[in-house]
C-alpha cells in the first residue's frame, strides 16, 4: 500500500503516519491515536483504521 494513503481526512493521517506511530511503540488504536490524531475529526475513519492498525500489529 501506498504510504502516503490518507487514512483520515479530517486530520489529514496517512498509513505512514499509523505505521510510524506502531514503529514508535503504539500497540492499539487509543495509542496510535494519541500520536497522530487519526479519527479526531468526524470519526468516519474510525472502524477502518482500527482494522488497518490490527493488522498492521499482527505483523
Amino acid at each position: 500500500m501506498d504510504k502516503n494513503q490518507l487514512v483520515c481526512g479530517c486530520m489529514k493521517v496517512t498509513l505512514g503516519d499509523v505505521e510510524n506511530a506502531i514503529k514508535s511503540g503504539a500497540k492499539s488504536f487509543e495509542e496510535v491515536q494519541n500520536i497522530t490524531n487519526v479519527s479526531r475529526g468526524c470519526g468516519r475513519c474510525s472502524n477502518s483504521v482500527k482494522e488497518l492498525i490490527s493488522k498492521l500489529l499482527e505483523k
